[in-house]
């Protein structure tokens, strides 16, 4: 998170955020609190800006990641136990101190029967659309939620959403707790409803449409912007930052796969018009 006078940049992972952050803290004097966090609520008031993904082409830029041997997913899936995570970090993802203990065993019966073997079996070639498949059923698959570890699987989003909804709204909106308290996440459709109720973003950047979308929300959040801070913001059509390894997104996908994104991540597809890619490899029927 970028935190300044003028906005604050909430970092939805992989949607373009190195890039956006990096041209922020050239163009504003600010601060970097973490990557990933939440906005504490005594700065709900300033101009919160976010950035988003098209879901199909988000999975496979997190699955790439993986590959590469990066990312929080690929480390929690690809580990059974991990002691400081248990007592250090999956607390302070889920906003508090402590779990209870159902919830630590909750957590640690899930990580016993985690598939470790199968996970990290599909990250092994970021060119293998079969590869990819598996950790998208696996990823998506609601009795996996815990295997992702940050909360996920304790929030009732996870029932019927993907991992992009949950952050989404564990980013974007002031639910705090409620995200793991309220029932009513696990039936999609709420989530328009609680989206205008909770929202605390000013202004959501698209990736597809990044370096627009940034001049805009500069624009919007009353930043005067030089001819310089533009030819740095425009960098980012030509010069990418914290990339994975992959191919085109149409090429790891089947016609099974494009579904199960297309109804796991509804939410998302339908708040922004996305649309799935076309198809161009093994999974063309």
């Amino acid at each position: 998170m970028f935190i300044s006078e003028p906005l604050i940049f909430v970092e939805l992972h992989k949607t373009g955020g190195s890039h956006i952050g990096r041209c922020l803290r050239t163009i504003l004097d600010g601060h970097q609190q973490g990557k990933h966090n939440i906005v504490p609520a005594n700065l709900h008031h300033r101009f919160i800006l976010g950035s988003i993904r098209n879901p199909w082409d988000w999975y496979v830029s997190l699955w790439g990641f993986g590959c590469d041997g990066n990312g929080s997913v690929y480390h929690r899936t690809t580990r059974r136990f991990d002691a400081n995570y248990y007592w250090r970090q999956i607390n302070k993802e889920m906003g508090t101190n402590w779990l209870s203990p159902g919830q630590y065993g909750r957590q640690l019966l899930a990580d016993v029967n985690k598939p470790v073997s199968l996970w990290r079996a599909s990250y092994k070639d970021s060119a293998d659309p079969e590869g990819f498949r598996a950790w998208l059923k696996m990823i998506l698959n609601p009795a996996r939620r815990f295997d992702i570890g940050e909360g996920f699987g304790f929030s009732p989003l996870a029932q019927s959403n993907g991992l992009l909804t949950y952050r989404y709204f564990k980013l974007f909106t002031n639910l705090s707790d409620k995200l793991y308290q309220n029932s009513t996440l696990s039936n999609g459709v709420t989530l328009s409803d609680l989206w205008a109720t909770h929202n605390i973003t000013n202004f959501i950047i698209r990736n597809e449409s990044l370096e627009e979308d940034l001049i805009e929300a500069l624009r919007c959040a009353n930043v005067p912007l030089t001819e310089d801070d533009i030819a740095l913001i425009e960098q980012g059509k030509v010069k990418k930052t914290n990339t994975s390894t992959r191919r085109e997104t149409g090429f790891y996908y089947d016609q099974e796969t494009i579904q199960l994104v297309q109804d796991r991540e509804s939410f998302i597809i339908e708040q922004y018009g996305y649309a799935p890619p076309p198809l161009s490899g093994s999974g063309i029927r």
